[in-house]
């Protein structure tokens, strides 16, 4: 099944509130067999599945407002709108996120539920001219609006590494490692969509994004993905973030990478302040660790 001049597909199936579609009058490559669309992450391989169980308290609010205990735990994050408050929009500091659960009495509509209602605009798919498939907006977005998340298989560092060395050149690569520093040390989520996914799969990387990431958590200790828009985006505009926080100049020196039949893969994103490459997880390409 394809777009084509005369029907235009939600890509979701109906699984998002807002579709995703597929660009009329010209051919999208359909899903194949071996993927799903998920709305949210789920449980991939050496993942205990217990964490994705629900955990969280939840509040007894009718109406949540400051006085909530889900909102007092790490402070309010959004506007009436949904939107994010403004003192974390361009914050260099990680923001903490907390949405009310299903252990809450509040309504679904609550103002401290946004991430978890999933895809929160008209999307559509497009092929570009160098990068591939991309996102782009058929609505304007608000600066601090949630738009979609990175969703996917939650894996195990020794899985993730072992899918991305187990890559070819011609293969894309979906994984993405997000990193949570606290007093305890650092929390890595690595969350790959290529075969259970969401529309967050196809946006390109952007060396001056007008996306960027935050975790966010719901139920469970397992954040989602969460991609806000960093200024005002206009309509048809596309939609990219950040892939990784390595530098380029350190992935060029790295004599980790020695050995590895591995080739930097060039950025077409067109900024000023391109750095030329695309960014990665340095520690995905361990070239010492061997699979059986």
């Amino acid at each position: 099944m394809s777009c084509t001049t005369t029907t235009q597909l939600d890509w979701t199936n109906g699984l998002e509130a807002h579709p995703v579609y597929c660009m009329e009058g010209e051919e999208f490559v359909e899903k194949d067999d071996k993927f799903q669309y998920v709305k949210h992450n789920i449980p991939g391989p050496g993942i205990d599945k217990e964490k994705f169980l629900p955990v969280l308290a939840g509040c007894s609010c009718k109406k949540c407002a400051d006085g909530c205990p889900c909102v007092q735990r790490f402070g309010a994050s959004y506007n009436k709108d949904g939107t994010l408050q403004t003192q974390h929009l361009h914050s260099e500091g990680q923001k903490v996120m907390l949405e009310c659960n299903r252990n809450c009495s509040c309504f679904k509509s609550c103002v401290n539920r946004v991430v978890q209602h999933g895809v929160n605009s008209r999307l559509e798919l497009f092929w570009t001219f160098k990068k591939g498939h991309g996102v782009r907006t058929l609505e304007e977005i608000s600066p601090g609006a949630f738009v979609c998340e990175y969703a996917g298989e939650v894996l195990s560092y020794e899985e993730a590494l072992k899918r991305s060395l187990l890559q070819t050149k011609a293969d894309m690569n979906y994984v993405i490692t997000v990193n949570e520093f606290c007093r305890s040390g650092v929390i890595k989520t690595h969350v790959d969509p290529r075969y259970f996914g969401n529309i967050g799969r196809f946006l390109n990387h952007s060396c001056e994004p007008n996306l960027f990431m935050v975790p966010v958590r719901v139920d469970t200790e397992i954040p989602l993905l969460a991609l806000f828009a960093n200024r005002k985006i206009i309509v048809g505009e596309e939609l990219t973030f950040h892939y990784g926080i390595s530098s380029v100049s350190e992935s060029l020196n790295n004599s980790e990478l020695e050995g590895k039949d591995y080739t930097l893969l060039p950025c077409y994103c067109g900024s000023q302040t391109c750095l030329g490459y695309l960014p990665f997880d340095k520690s995905l390409f361990d070239v010492n660790k061997t699979f059986s």
